[in-house]
């Protein structure tokens, strides 16, 4: 296995242990710092953090298999591990950008409130150390312009999810917090849709980049 697998190997086990211990830590309502929890249970999975990096902890887990298979046997890596991968690192890193950019300023107990508990692993730890295996460690297959599209799958059908919730409960002209957890409905129905835009728009952007970045470090070897 050459070093840049290795590297790779490491960086998803521990992806994968940290997305185990911060849904444990999530689920369990384990607190190490103090703050107000803003669901219960199961229905903690209708937020995209949660979403995205249970992906990714299982994403991680299935390339550490593929992987060590393919150092055993030397059999290839199946395409849909890699795209498996891409999906994920793109819900990683709008993840990170939509808390950082976004969730951090209007959060109720302040910025860094989003950083601590299970979330300082799916805000942050978590992101970061798969965006850096996937890029510079992980060898992928070429990707193609459609890749960019595949890539955006779960975030779509999230976004269609997360209006569909906001449209079914918008009356009187406001739709309740409750059911519009990331708050882009909260100025009406037609700022909510552009924010959904928006979000779309920077993820293919991420999709995008992500393609390009790795399609040049593939020509480079």
């Amino acid at each position: 296995m050459e070093k840049k697998q290795k590297i790779a190997l490491t960086l998803n086990i521990v992806i994968f242990a940290m997305a185990l211990v911060g849904s444990v830590l999530c689920f369990g309502e384990i607190y190490v710092v103090e703050t107000k929890p803003i669901e219960h249970g199961i229905k903690l999975l209708k937020f995209f953090t949660l979403q995205s990096n249970i992906l990714a902890g299982i994403s991680a887990l299935v390339f550490v298999a593929f992987l060590a298979r393919q150092a055993k046997a030397k059999k290839t890596m199946p395409p849909i591990v890699y795209i498996l991968k891409y999906i994920a690192t793109i819900d990683l890193i709008i993840t990170f950008l939509v808390v950082a950019l976004f969730l951090g300023f209007i959060a109720s107990e302040g910025y860094f409130s989003l950083y601590v508990n299970a979330n300082f692993f799916f805000h942050f730890a978590i992101p970061v150390l798969n965006a850096i295996s996937f890029v510079w460690f992980e060898n992928c297959m070429a990707l193609k312009i459609k890749h960019t599209f595949i890539g955006l799958s779960h975030l779509l059908l999230y976004e269609i999810f997360y209006m569909a919730v906001v449209l079914t409960h918008f009356k009187d002209g406001a739709v309740d917090i409750y059911y519009d957890w990331y708050a882009f409905a909260q100025k009406g129905i037609l700022v909510a849709f552009v924010c959904a835009v928006i979000v779309m728009l920077l993820g293919y952007c991420v999709a995008f980049g992500l393609y390009k970045i790795k399609n040049k470090r593939q020509h480079q070897k």
